[in-house]
């Protein structure tokens, strides 16, 4: 909350309350929105690469919304990876992210699903 309350402050001083505004609270609403597709809509939708003893899915348009987390059959099936994108049409940003993380020496001891 105390970040929050600070990059408001900034933000404030930026450009005024219509800043704030956008940069809190409608972004928050946002990323919340995005969490919540990603637990409803990779369950009907998409298709299924692995069998996880549920009804997960791998969706590509919620991928593209969740900077890969839309490959929720993946997630289920290797919870422990911080790889989502397994095939090399599943666009995983976040895996991206993670990976310039390792190669700054920022992100150590990752794990990865087995080859499938």
């Amino acid at each position: 909350m105390l970040i929050q309350i600070a990059l408001a402050g900034v933000l404030y001083l930026i450009g005024g309350w219509s800043f704030v505004l956008w940069g809190i609270f409608v972004r928050l609403v946002v990323v919340f929105h995005c969490t919540w597709l990603v637990n409803s809509a990779t369950h009907k939708f998409g298709y299924r690469a692995y069998e996880s003893g549920d009804r997960s899915t791998n969706c590509w348009w919620v991928a593209l919304l969740t900077y890969g987390e839309g490959w929720h059959n993946n997630h289920h099936a290797f919870q422990y990876s911080a790889r989502h994108g397994l095939r090399w049409w599943e666009i995983d940003l976040t895996w991206m992210t993670i990976r310039l993380l390792q190669a700054l020496g920022l992100a150590t001891n990752v794990k990865l699903a087995e080859k499938s």
